[in-house]
This record gives C-alpha cells, structure tokens and sequence, in this order.
C-alpha cells in the first residue's frame, strides 16, 4: 500500500475509533474505497449514522469470514 493510503487508512481509523470503539481495523481498496472491520453491533451503529453520508455503504458478512462495511467515498 503506498504511503498516502496507509495515512489515509490510520486517518480514518482514528477519527471512527474516537466514537466507535468496536472498530478493528481499516483496509483501503484504494483512494475511494475502504472497509471497516468491527464487531458486528459497532459495524451496524456505523452504517446507522452514516448511511446517507456516502456514495455508497453496504455491511458485507461472508460465512466463516470477518464481517465488514465497504464504503465508497
């Protein structure tokens, strides 16, 4: 990952994680789009408030997999 996304992703992981103590981590797919990793309740209270904030958020729970939110900025 270059270094502005790594930036970017610690960014946006410290300002959720100041409301959202639940997030785990953020993974940047690139310059518009990221996923949060959290524990399913904060992955939902994030999707609540900022539902209408983004191009696009959609909560993504794959089988056996870790639960996420991509969102296209």
């Amino acid at each position: 990952m270059e270094k502005s996304m790594e930036e970017m992703s610690l960014k946006i992981y410290n300002d959720l994680k100041e409301d959202y103590l639940g997030v785990e981590k953020i993974v940047m797919e690139d310059e518009h789009i990221f996923r949060i990793y959290a524990e399913d309740d904060t992955l939902w209270k994030i999707f609540e408030d900022m539902i209408n904030e983004f191009k696009s958020i959609e909560f993504d729970a794959g089988t056996g997999e870790s639960h996420f939110l991509k969102i296209v900025i």
